[in-house]
């Protein structure tokens, strides 16, 4: 079943991340600022924003499949609501102004259903704000094409090559066709994240060393990271759209 594959997801231990600093919360979801109400499809267990958010906005819903993120978001007090395997949820149709679905889609089987959803909660002038990992980053299409492989994203390469997390991918044109086909009138892509030129080594195998040596010891300039801003569809590691219903 569903839920219990995104349940081990999160019972596993491996998935942990770091709080936002004040200054990433605002480049990513600044554009919430003034809404009365968000939700946070597939918030599972709020890692990077989830506190910093629901303090930000007068109501916060956080909204997952799992029974692991459902209890976790009791044990903190929030409310949340249960994401059907359909994608659907039980929230009133146009009753959220605005909505987050931040490094989800690449996880779903349907990632339109969950788009279709996302817009159907949505008030009219609703904002979406949803990021991805970007398919189309320089390092991958490397990889593509002189390796045939994808970056899946192994929970432990060692123990299971195979049992990648992503089972998903998006660049910048499919991620924007994504919520068009969902209904939204207005789709804007730009980078998210920390790219780095030297993440092209990423993509040839043994050489993939030198991309981890520059991200631990070369200065934020040398990474030319303005590149991601010019051009995400190519430099941004990571995508993120802002749709408007």
């Amino acid at each position: 079943m569903k839920t219990d594959f995104y349940d081990a997801y999160w019972k596993s231990g491996l998935h942990t991340g770091e709080e936002w600093s004040p200054a990433y919360f605002r480049k990513v979801m600044g554009v919430f600022e003034g809404r009365g109400s968000v939700l946070d499809y597939g918030c599972g267990l709020g890692l990077n924003y989830q506190k910093a958010l629901s303090a930000a906005i007068p109501r916060y819903l956080g909204a997952d499949v799992s029974s692991v993120a459902l209890d976790d978001l009791r044990q903190k007090g929030l409310e949340g609501t249960e994401i059907k395997g359909d994608g659907s949820t039980d929230v009133e149709a146009g009753s959220f102004s605005a909505a987050v679905c931040s490094e989800v889609m690449e996880h779903l089987f349907d990632p339109l259903a969950a788009a279709k959803e996302l817009y159907r909660v949505l008030e009219p002038g609703g904002v979406l704000v949803a990021t991805v990992p970007n398919f189309g980053y320089h390092a991958w299409r490397l990889m593509a094409l002189i390796r045939a492989r994808v970056p899946s994203e192994p929970e432990d390469v060692k123990k299971n090559r195979f049992n990648g997390v992503h089972i998903r991918y998006f660049n910048a044109s499919t991620f924007r066709r994504l919520f068009l086909d969902a209904g939204f009138r207005e789709v804007e892509i730009t980078a998210f994240d920390q790219g780095s030129v030297w993440d092209i080594f990423k993509g040839m195998s043994y050489l993939a060393h030198i991309s981890n040596f520059a991200r631990t010891h070369f200065p934020g300039p040398l990474h030319l990271r303005f590149l991601q801003d010019l051009m995400p569809s190519l430099f941004a590691y990571r995508i993120r759209a802002v749709a408007r219903k």
